[in-house]
Formats: structure tokens, sequence, C-alpha cells
């Protein structure tokens, strides 16, 4: 009898191992279908997001990837565009030039690569650019700098001046006193791809950016231009490999005007795209029409190698001017957010309000595929008068576009408004019967205001019905 009350114990010992074995299945079953309801974030150890306005997403750095998938239901990436946040894989900045004469300057973080895409405009241009890109380049060393074309708003950081602000003799980033304070001047750079054609030989400013040139060959730099990379000529290639790991390259595009002279310096523009994934980003710096026509041209879908994406991001082509971004070009990359780098309304270029930048041509034709338009710098037509001279303020400021291979953030050091939404866009100015925004015989700086006599007072520009 005692055996037999063993044994029953032990079953009925064993029934219930079994049935707490059980219910514990359940339970993780249960809690895997609906752990989006119950808030349960597997990567919730390695995820971090500052709660911002400028929101970072900081990455696993054993896998080089954002930890959160944004793929899962419930997740904070359901939309692929993200404002007011950064990735860390890739980020495009479009930098404002800290004056306020209309010029371009990109800085590229792609891994481990550093990039940069021109560097205008004027003599503290350098410095500006060097003091925004040292905090994310911390070695000194660019690994590709790309000067479009030879126009002072693109290339006059390259060369830079002879005296810093504070008129101490130019440095470079290892404390070594150099002629200029230049981007060729202060960092190491592995690969230099310029232009192929200029007008402007023999020019001052051209002499500058040669000796410039000239120095950071001397230093160990690569010199291709977008001829021989296009042709894969003489060690240069038609694309570079900016990170493996995650898959971004850089292509040099096709452009007539690489062989071919032209009258209009901006079409020798080298044109550019990065690739992240099956996401692209495009940039071709002053393109004029004719020169995005022959593009249009070349890439007509005939096959693989003459087909161009669709894009995550066009830089627009000479500053939103009414003579580029036209609609051959944006036909075929129907960007998703397009980036302009001005000050908008300057008469830089065009005493016509409509035709200062960002042009109302170029709005009227971006509306139709996209309202993520953002700018980087605004004329304050008020100030500017009372001044006596030019005066800008930050419209979005320094615009960060970034991508973790699935999502794109947008962010910027000002705000993240869209032009169309902004006060600039939608305030008033004031102008003339010839539509001018300053008298003929004034001053750039001396705007209209309500006080003047036989002027009107216009919106800046108007957002198309598409």
């Amino acid at each position: 009898m005692a055996n037999k009350k063993v044994t029953k114990s032990k079953k009925r010992k064993f029934l219930k191992f079994l049935l707490s074995i059980v219910v514990i299945a359940c339970l993780l079953i249960v809690g895997y279908f609906f752990k989006d309801k119950l808030g349960i974030n597997d990567n919730s150890d390695s995820l971090q997001v500052e709660n911002s306005s400028s929101t970072v997403i900081e990455e696993d750095s054993s896998s080089n990837s954002i930890t959160n998938d944004s793929s899962s239901s419930g997740n904070l990436y359901d939309e692929k565009i993200v404002d007011n946040i950064t990735f860390d894989n890739l980020q495009i900045h479009f930098l404002e030039l800290g004056n306020a004469s209309t010029g371009d300057s990109t800085y590229i973080k792609a891994g481990n690569n550093d990039i940069l895409i021109d560097a205008g405009s004027t003599q503290a241009s350098a410095e500006t650019i060097i003091n925004y890109v040292n905090q994310y380049c911390l070695d000194g060393k660019l690994e590709y700098v790309i000067t479009t074309h030879a126009h002072a708003d693109h290339y006059y950081g390259m060369f830079g001046k002879t005296k810093t602000n504070s008129n101490q003799t130019p440095k470079n980033y290892k404390g070594e006193v150099v002629d200029k304070t230049g981007i060729y001047y202060y960092y190491d750079i592995d690969t230099i791809i310029d232009f192929a054609l200029t007008n402007q030989e023999g020019k001052q400013y051209y002499g500058y950016y040669q000796t410039a040139l000239d120095y950071a060959i001397s230093k160990g730099s690569k010199h291709y231009d977008a001829a021989e990379c296009f042709e894969n000529k003489n060690g240069a290639k038609s694309t570079y490999v900016l990170d493996e790991t995650n898959n971004i390259t850089l292509d040099i595009l096709y452009n007539k005007y690489y062989f071919t002279t032209s009258s209009d310096e901006n079409n020798y523009s080298v044109c550019t795209m990065i690739n992240y994934n099956n996401q692209h980003f495009m940039f071709t710096g002053d393109l004029e029409k004719e020169g995005e026509e022959a593009l249009a041209s070349y890439y007509d879908k005939s096959t693989k190698e003459k087909t161009l994406p669709k894009v995550e991001l066009f830089k627009a082509g000479h500053h939103g001017s009414d003579t580029s971004s036209n609609k051959c070009l944006l036909d075929l990359i129907q960007p998703e957010i397009c980036c302009v780098c001005c000050c908008a309304g300057t008469t830089e270029y065009t005493f016509d309000r409509l035709k200062s930048f960002p042009s109302q041509a170029f709005i009227n034709r971006i509306a139709e595929y996209t309202d993520r338009v953002y700018v980087t710098s605004a004329i304050d037509e008020v100030k500017s008068r009372q001044n006596n001279k030019l005066t800008y303020g930050s419209l979005n400021g320094n615009i960060i576009i970034s991508s973790n291979g699935v999502n794109i953030g947008v962010n910027a050091t000002n705000n993240t408004i869209k032009l169309k939404d902004s006060d600039w866009f939608n305030g008033t100015c004031y102008v003339d019967n010839s539509n001018r925004l300053y008298p003929k015989d004034g001053k750039s700086s001396n705007y209209y205001n309500s006080s003047d006599s036989g002027v009107k007072a216009v919106t800046r520009r108007t957002w198309p019905n598409v």
C-alpha cells in the first residue's frame, strides 16, 4: 500500500509540473502576439530617443543599424518621412553660410566617410563651413570633396582668404600654418572631384582655386574631373562605395557639358547621386535648362544604366531659379523632398521679386511633385532697409535630411516648416509698377516699404493648386 501511495504522489507532482509548463507556454504565446498592445519593445535597451523638437535616433553600434524595426506594426516610423528626427547611417546637411549672399555647401556623413559638395560663397564661408563640419568630422580628414563648377558662390570656400576673422594667420586642423583659410588647405582630403570644363581661366578667383587645388594634390589628394569619373578613366570611378556595410554609394552622373563647351558656366556643374538601398538623393549644382534637357535625353530609360530612379531628395538646381529644376528632369526623378540653398528674396541676381530665389516659376514646377520644400535662409527686407545693408535670417536654417535605409528624417536647426507654410512665403512685400523690390537707382538693401509712394503690397509667393 505504501508503494501505491508513493506512486500516486509522484503522478500528482508530475501532473502539476506539466500543468505549470502549459500555463507558462500559453502566457508566452499571448505575450508574443499582443506585445504591441502591452507596450513591450524588444529593443528598448538599444533605442534612445531624445524628447525634443530636434530628435536624434541613436544606433546600436554593434549592428550599425537602427534597432527599432520600422516594419513592425505600431512602430514610431510607420510613415516613410519623419519630421524632427536625424538618423545616423546617412546624413545630408545643407548649410547656411553665415552671410546674405546666395551660395551652396552640402556636408554628407555616410558611415565613416565625410563628403563635402561645394563651399560658397564669400570670404567668411570657409570658416562657417569648417566650424559646422568639425562637429561631425573629428579626424580632420574628408574622404571626398566635390566642387561642382567655377562660380564664387560654390567654390570660394575651397581656397578662402589669407586672414581669419580675428586677423590671425590661417592654420589647418593640425595647427600648422597654411596660405589661406580654405577647405583645400585646412583638411586632409582623399579624393577631389571637380568640373571638367570652365570659362573662368585667367580670372582671379580661378587662379586662387587652382593654387589651392595644387596645394591639396601636393599633400596627397587624388584629383579627377567629372569627365574622367563618368568614363572611368585614369583611375577615376563613376561609382564610389561610401559605406559597404549599409550599401551606400556615390554616382557621378552624365552631363553633356563635361565634354562640350557652354556659354553658361552653370552648365559645367558636376551632377551626382547618393544611393542607399532603394533610396536616392540627387545633386545637380547650378545646371541650367540646356543641361537638364541633355541629361534627361541621355537617361532615356533605354537601358538600366540610362534610367534615373525616383528620388527621395533633390537639391533644387541653381538655388531655385526660374531657369533650373525644369519639368524635363522633374518628370524623371519625381522628388519627394526638395531643399533649396539660398537667401529667399535676395536681389543678388535679379530685381524682379518673382524671379528672386526661390522663384515663383520653380515653385509652380516643384509643387506638382511635392510640398516638402525647405529653404536655408531668407532676406529680412525691413532690417536690410534699417541697417542699410543686406540682412538675412534663418528660414529653416541648416537643413538635415537623413536615412536609416528605410525611413527619411527631416530636421533643421531653426524649424521644419515647409516653405509654403512659412511666414516668409505668405508674408507681404512691396513692389513698384515694374515688379521691383527697391528703386532702380537704389541700393540692393533699400527695399520698398508701406510708406513709399507708387508701390503696392503683394504676397511674396503663392502655392499653385495642383
